[in-house]
């Protein structure tokens, strides 16, 4: 029996440190995903309460119409996850590793022989999923969102001056110098107790009546605003020149709809079309859309690197380079997909030397902490 048992003990703890590893592993991807779940929560919070604020105050100067915002602000939330996630993610990793040094789980797993090199593999694969998703939105959802956001405002744009007023509210009427207010909007559209100031004439002009309709000219196709029964208050109270005049009939000439500019047009072209296309413009693009999954892979490296606390160092030097390499990562693919699109780099190059450049660093880095080094020799046997 003794001699059953010593045959098959190296299996059962074989199978049981394996059982203790998937459980080790499986643990690390729940907090890094909860982790990312979260941080990209409270990323879309305040990307919603920032572009609220400024499609809001656009809305208010009579720039797009309210029932569009929230329209505009969805698309705008789809288009930017291709963003947010994986800044999310880098900072889940971040965290949540720096977490296991801070409670001395690392230091346990270390001398149970599962350190930074065992970690990496499940962190990579966590990343390589994320960067399948993040590709998802870079390369198809983004610019069908793109494409979606400039079909809504050029709808917009095709909108009358009257057609965008809400009632209730004062309304720029998108540059001509007017502000519009109606007290209630009837049956018909037919507005009623309407208040207009217009500031384009020399002398100040104010008109009040009581119904309104808006008219549109069968042969010039112009739009006016027709205004009935109401007073004109025109010049300065107290001045010489100061009148008031009732009227039954008043007709206003609203500004003509106002062309959209395709500015972003290459940005809501399809991935497809992009690759099958020899312009250099396009190829940078491509390449722009492409950094985005890439640059997942890069900043988990980094992250891994990033994660290890200190007790002697404290934790805010590391935070501070998590923060420095993200910046420095973002602006060095700005700068290059500037260039690329100026055709000072060639396509066959794109943005690769920025993801290979700082991809270089990161397993440097990473090799020397896994061998338990300092990240930066310096002279004199001393690193960082």
């Amino acid at each position: 029996m003794e001699r059953a048992f010593s045959a098959f003990s190296p299996v059962l703890v074989k199978k049981t440190a394996r059982a203790e590893i998937m459980i080790i592993r499986r643990y690390l991807y729940r907090e890094i995903t909860l982790a990312i779940l979260a941080g990209t929560a409270v990323l879309v919070v305040l990307f919603v309460l920032v572009g609220v604020t400024k499609l809001l105050g656009q809305a208010a100067i009579g720039q797009y119409p309210r029932d569009i915002v929230l329209t505009l602000l969805s698309l705008e939330l789809v288009r930017r996850l291709e963003i947010l996630i994986p800044l999310a993610t880098y900072i889940a990793i971040l965290l949540t590793l720096a977490r296991w040094y801070r409670d001395n789980e690392m230091t346990v797993l270390t001398a149970s022989g599962l350190g930074l090199t065992y970690i990496t593999r499940p962190v990579m694969l966590l990343a390589l999923g994320m960067a399948v998703v993040v590709g998802v939105f870079s390369l198809y959802v983004s610019p069908l969102a793109t494409a979606k956001i400039d079909q809504t405002k050029k709808a917009s744009l095709n909108r009358t001056e009257v057609s965008i007023a809400a009632p209730g509210i004062f309304t720029d009427l998108r540059g001509s110098g007017r502000i519009l207010y109606v007290e209630q909007i009837g049956a018909g559209g037919l507005l009623e107790k309407i208040f207009v100031n217009d500031r384009s004439t020399a002398k100040q002009n104010v008109l009040a009546a009581e119904s309104g309709y808006q008219r549109i000219d069968s042969n010039t196709g112009e739009r006016f605003l027709v205004l009935t029964n109401g007073s004109m208050y025109e010049g300065i109270p107290g001045e010489p020149d100061y009148r008031v005049v009732e009227f039954e009939t008043y007709t206003l000439r609203l500004e003509a709809p106002r062309a959209m500019p395709p500015a972003t047009a290459i940005e809501a072209r399809p991935t497809r079309s992009l690759m099958r296309s020899s312009n250099d413009r396009d190829k940078g693009e491509l390449h722009w859309r492409l950094a985005k999954p890439v640059g997942v892979i890069v900043l988990a490296v980094f992250a891994l690197v990033l994660a290890h606390t200190d007790a002697r160092r404290g934790r805010i030097a590391n935070l501070l380079a998590a923060i420095l390499v993200y910046f420095t990562y973002s602006n060095l693919l700005g700068v290059g997909d500037t260039l690329l699109k100026s055709e000072r780099v060639a396509p066959a190059i794109g943005l690769w030397w920025v993801h290979v450049s700082m991809g270089t660093v990161a397993v440097y880095m990473l090799v020397r902490r896994a061998q338990n080094r300092p990240l930066l020799a310096l002279p004199g046997g001393r690193g960082a």
